[in-house]
């Protein structure tokens, strides 16, 4: 039985379509008639349908039952709590974060972030376009999370257990090169990664994150720009992870 993908929520009884990737793919390798039974897997839950209608360009099925809810503890290879930028610098990260496979991002905002967390939630609906529309481009399976913007001692509120927090700074503190923290680390962990802005870290920050646990560690060579050093380090780990 073929397995597709879709993002937003169903019941029993609706009527949906697959992706237009995936209807172009399979109408092109002829895998899908009308009346197969499909699975289809959502955020939270997964069904069996049966296709009902196939035209050029889409496939259309109908949702027949409820086989349970999708595996609870899933956890992201990778997450990022990103601090706040100008909306340029932002959604160009969004963008790309989906691309290279980011499952989930954190928005958060530190002493020097350029935007304020409550004026962030205004923007949280555009995000959610940029996640479809990237989604859809990368044929991700599972479409990255992007969480309400809140200020930085929420975190506070979030569960990193088993998860390996690392944070990255420029500032003037101890600590140790990306290859020598990943020696220490079990590479099919979850990571958590933490990406300041332009102007850095505050000193109260960086206390945060060290009462958080979070490993500090510096770049060798040129000081990458906010937007993109979080690209850098999710595409080095899911290479190490062998996910691409």
């Amino acid at each position: 039985m073929q397995k597709y993908f879709v993002r937003h929520k169903l019941s029993e009884g609706d009527i949906t379509y697959l992706s237009d990737s995936d209807s172009e793919i399979a109408i092109s390798k002829n895998v899908l008639h009308i009346e197969d039974p499909v699975e289809i897997e959502t955020l939270e839950k997964i069904f069996l349908a049966q296709v009902v209608h196939i035209k050029p360009g889409s496939i259309e099925v109908e949702i027949q039952e409820e086989l349970g809810e999708r595996t609870s503890d899933y956890k992201p290879s990778i997450t990022i709590i990103q601090s706040l930028s100008n909306d340029s610098k932002f959604n160009y990260f969004i963008e790309k974060s989906i691309e290279v496979g980011v499952e989930r991002i954190i928005p958060i905002e530190s002493e020097y972030s350029l935007k304020k967390a409550k004026k962030a939630i205004r923007d949280t609906g555009y995000w959610n376009k940029l996640v479809r529309d990237a989604t859809e481009q990368s044929r991700n399976t599972f479409p990255t999370r992007i969480d309400k913007p809140i200020k930085i001692e929420k975190l506070n509120n979030y569960d990193f257990s088993n998860y390996i927090g690392i944070c990255l700074v420029t500032e003037n503190v101890d600590t140790l090169s990306l290859k020598d923290t990943l020696k220490t680390c079990d590479i099919k962990n979850p990571f958590i990664i933490a990406i300041g802005p332009e102007k850095g870290w505050s000193s109260s920050d960086l206390d945060f994150f060290k009462s958080l646990d979070f490993k500090f560690i510096s770049l060798r060579g040129n000081i990458l720009r906010t937007e993109t050093t979080g690209l850098v380090i999710t595409s080095i780990l899911k290479y190490l992870k062998g996910e691409i």
